[in-house]
């Protein structure tokens, strides 16, 4: 099993990685904690973290709390995440060779605008027009009548 880091930038990278993905508020604040209690302290703005803590912990967390505590912690550390690939060397192992850490995608469920109902509309229209095609292009016999006659005619 893999250790914990002890250094300030890189917990503070989980934290925001944490906040992303929706991972809740104890282990948000535990690790936040960690990056202020942690040994090497270079490269994080210790203050600026604290004041992350205490919008994490605020009661009734938001959305825009959440977002806030984010935007501290990336200030935190300069906006510059420490698995940030470094100039001209490639990703390799684990490093994921990206200094962004996107929010969770929440794509909107239904008919969210007027694209969308315009496209459902579409559709519905594609399949309407598709059967009624397919009975008017309908061939005139059907096949058990063609089997009927072909048996007929061998006798």
């Amino acid at each position: 099993m893999k250790e914990e880091s002890d250094e300030a930038p890189v917990l503070v990278e989980q934290a925001i990685a944490l906040i992303a993905n929706d991972a809740g508020e104890e282990r948000v604040t535990e690790r936040i904690e960690d990056a202020i209690e942690a040994p090497h302290k270079e490269g994080a703005d210790l203050g600026t973290v604290r004041r992350a803590l205490d919008v994490v912990e605020r009661p009734g967390e938001s959305e825009t709390a959440g977002r806030k505590a984010r935007e501290l912690l990336l200030d935190a550390i300069d906006g510059k995440l420490p698995s940030a690939p470094r100039g001209g060397q490639l990703a390799k192992g684990t490093e994921t060779g990206t200094s962004t850490v996107l929010g969770e995608f929440r794509p909107a469920r239904g008919i969210a605008d007027g694209g969308d109902a315009a496209l459902f509309g579409l559709a519905l229209a594609a399949v309407a027009a598709g059967l009624w095609l397919s009975r008017r292009l309908r061939p005139p016999h059907t096949i058990r009548e063609l089997a009927h006659r072909v048996g007929k005619g061998k006798r």
